[in-house]
Formats: C-alpha cells, sequence, structure tokens
C-alpha cells in the first residue's frame, strides 16, 4: 500500500499504486530469448567455474612451495628469507600503499602467508582473505580473515554487490594496539598533579591498516564514528550512499589482493608488477580526488 493522503473532507486515504503495462507482444516474445539466452549463459558459469577450480588446484602447490622458500633463512619475521616479504608486496601496490601507516609495519612484517578462498562451492557469494602471521609480540591471533559477502545485482548488467564485509576480531598484546595512539594531557609542574594526570590518560583511534582493513560492515549500517565525511545532508539515504561506496571500495582492495598480489606476490615485492606513472593519469586525477574523500583508510581529519 503507499503513502496516504487526505481528501478533501480531510480523510486519509490510500495511494492508489500506478499498474505497470503489460509488455506487448513482441516485448514477450524477444524476452523468451532473452531468458533463454540467460540460461545458456548461467551453464556457461557453472562450467567456467568447475574449470577454475580444477586450475586452483594444481596451482595451489605453487604456492605452497612459495612459503616453504620464503620460511627458510636468517631474517626476521614471518619471512627469514626476505624479511618482509609481504609487507613490501602489499606496500607497492597502488590500491594500498597509502593504506599502510610506519606504525603498521613491524606487525605486517611478521605476515607468513595470505591466501584466499570461495565461501561457496559457485563462487559467486562471496569470498574470505586469511592473513597468516608468525609468532610475534603484537597479536595473539595466528591468523586474521576477512570475508566478502556478494549477491547478483542484476543478471542483465552481470554487476554484483556487497552485502557484508565480516572480520576477525584482533587480539593485540598489552600496549601493542597500533590503531590508536595514546594521549596525555599537558601539565604544569609535578609530583602529585603530575602523577593525578598521568591517570588521565586516554587513546585516540588514528589511522592503520588493522582499522581499516578489519573493519565490520554491512547494508543499512551508519557511517561508523571514525570515518570523516562530508556530508551535505545527514540523512538516511546520504548515510546508506556513502556506506555503499566504502563497501565497493572496499571490495575492490579485496579483489586486487585476491587476483593479484597472492599468485604474484614476488612480482608486486620487487615492483615489476606496479603499473608505470605516465601523464596519461593526470586526466583522471579529478576522478580520483572525487572518490578518494571516501577512501577507508585515509578518513581521518588529520588538520588538528
Amino acid at each position: 500500500m503507499g503513502v496516504k493522503k487526505q481528501d478533501t473532507t480531510g480523510e486519509e486515504v490510500p495511494k492508489v499504486e500506478a499498474e505497470i503495462p503489460e509488455d506487448p507482444p513482441l516485448i514477450k516474445e524477444l524476452k523468451v530469448l532473452d531468458d533463454k539466452y540467460l540460461e545458456q549463459e548461467r551453464a556457461h558459469q557453472k562450467e567456467l567455474q568447475a574449470l577454475e577450480r580444477k586450475f586452483t588446484e594444481r596451482q595451489q602447490p605453487l604456492l605452497d612451495e612459495r612459503t616453504k622458500l620464503l620460511s627458510t633463512g636468517a631474517g626476521e619475521g614471518g619471512t627469514p628469507a626476505l624479511t618482509g616479504f609481504w609487507l613490501q608486496a602489499l606496500k607497492n601496490h597502488p590500491s594500498l600503499e597509502d593504506a599502510i601507516e610506519a606504525w603498521d609495519e613491524p606487525v605486517l612484517k611478521h605476515l607468513t602467508d595470505i591466501t584466499t578462498e570461495n565461501v561457496d562451492s559457485d563462487a559467486d557469494q562471496g569470498f574470505r582473505l586469511t592473513f597468516h602471521f608468525a609468532e610475534n609480540p603484537y597479536i595473539s591471533n595466528a591468523t586474521l580473515w576477512k570475508e566478502y559477502r556478494t549477491q547478483e545485482e542484476s543478471p542483465y548488467s552481470k554487476e554484483t554487490e556487497v552485502k557484508s564485509v565480516k572480520v576477525s576480531d584482533i587480539e593485540w598484546k598489552d600496549g601493542q594496539d597500533v590503531t590508536v595512539t595514546r594521549v596525555t594531557p599537558k601539565v604544569k609542574g609535578g609530583g602529585a598533579k603530575k602523577q593525578k594526570q598521568k591517570a588521565k590518560e586516554k587513546f585516540e583511534a588514528r589511522d592503520s591498516f588493522f582499522r581499516h582493513i578489519f573493519r565490520n560492515m554491512e547494508q543499512g549500517m551508519t557511517v561508523p564514528d571514525d570515518v570523516n565525511v562530508e556530508m551535505e545532508d545527514s540523512d538516511d539515504e546520504n548515510e546508506a550512499e556513502i556506506v555503499e561506496m566504502m563497501m565497493s571500495h572496499d571490495i575492490e582492495v579485496g579483489e586486487a589482493i585476491r587476483d593479484q598480489i597472492i599468485p604474484f606476490a614476488v612480482r608486486w615485492y620487487t615492483g615489476e608488477a606496479s603499473p608505470e606513472e605516465d601523464d596519461d593519469d593526470d586526466d583522471d586525477d579529478d576522478d580520483h580526488d572525487c572518490c578518494q574523500q571516501y577512501s577507508w583508510w585515509n578518513q581521518h581529519d588529520n588538520s588538528g
């Protein structure tokens, strides 16, 4: 039933929804052809998914061998053969180069591997990323995971939308949470007064790979308090649009890790896979700047 309105007597009457006109015979016939084509396309996608699973199984031993090679050596962290291997591979990707802060780096040096898997056998409901860590002074977790749940937006556009992003909780060891910074009010004098003021120390959120990568999100949520964006109107529709943009951007980064960094990590480590900058990129600067205001790793107002 539609929104009620008042008639001339002042009484509310239900709004009558407009009827959808019936398709002409030719349109009906064309839609039947569309439906048959879509049925064949669905079958095509199923076969492609089966083929992809087959080759993923063949490729996995190569990734296992890579992990083995990186685990032996005299270096430190999660990849003794090449200290900070995964940290450098992530930093060299354009989608992540600004996501990693200086205080994130010591933690990320303990990465031993990054893996991915589909959340369902047909690969159309989303995927999971798992970050594997060696024993370290920062977190107790052996693994941290991030899971994207998706659904088909339209069978005719082949586009999908993100329903939710779920992440594991990070178990920070005492005093090692890099997503916050300690703030101590300045006081004059010393002694008891200084000790009293020290007790008022507090922690403030700061930009961090671990804050922004490991953020739960879902459709219908409000914009997180630590995300600073300029909104013309603080209505639900505008908030929903911002959350949608955040989730869309987030899955693009997740797909970059899944499809580019994980399979070809050494090329990202060396920088060979990094795109070369040229003058043509300047043409896209305006669009890039527009999107950056919603970038989930650089949302804080750092001006003061």
